[in-house]
């Protein structure tokens, strides 16, 4: 009741100008008004972290739990070199796709020998080779479908990628980012699985 008496006389007057101003220094003390938002950061590591491996043609084909991690990291190496060489055609990043490979080459190869030998395991010799040639086939055209739909953004976030990839220096600072750094939620995934 005492406030009624404040706000209905001169003084309530003064004190509902006092409050005001008092609102008005506090909204000025939190910074401006906010903006329209910024376009988001380039978000890199955009490819998945683990490359599906497909499966070997046999069920009596057995591979140790030691191999299967070998080949899964392997699969995980020649999944990125896929991405990147997607990402060198699609955004004439050429130059920083040979400084990757110029870094990193005899890990790729080791990479891509393990590879070879799992196909061959996984599916003898002939038909071996043929599997290999249709899941990397697969793997690229995946990657590159999953780059149309990022739009402009592909590039973007493709630069990013290739800046993190660059700064790595050892084999096994590779090993750690194909496996240790999850995509971002929401990022769309390559893999060798057919749509």
């Amino acid at each position: 009741m005492v406030q009624n008496k404040w706000l209905t006389g001169a003084s309530g007057k003064i004190t509902l100008a006092l409050t005001g101003t008092a609102l008005l220094l506090a909204g000025c003390a939190s910074g401006p008004a906010p903006q329209a938002a910024a376009p988001p950061a380039p978000v890199g590591h955009v490819y998945p972290v683990a490359i599906a491996v497909p499966p070997p043609v046999s069920s009596r084909i057995k591979f140790s739990p030691a191999e299967a991690e070998q080949v899964q990291q392997a699969f995980n190496v020649v999944g990125l070199k896929s991405a990147l060489m997607v990402a060198a055609l699609s955004c004439n990043q050429q130059d920083k796709y040979d400084a990757f490979m110029t870094s990193f080459q005899p890990h790729i190869l080791a990479a891509q020998h393990t590879m070879d030998a799992y196909f061959h395991k996984a599916s003898g010799p002939y038909s071996g080779q043929k599997m290999e040639d249709n899941f990397v086939t697969l793997l690229a055209n995946n990657q590159s479908d999953a780059g149309i739909t990022e739009g402009s953004d592909f590039c973007l976030n493709n630069a990013a990628e290739f800046n993190a990839v660059l700064a790595l220096r050892t084999s096994s600072d590779l090993d750690h980012f194909v496996t240790d750094q999850a995509p971002p939620t929401g990022a769309t995934l390559a893999s060798a699985v057919q749509h």
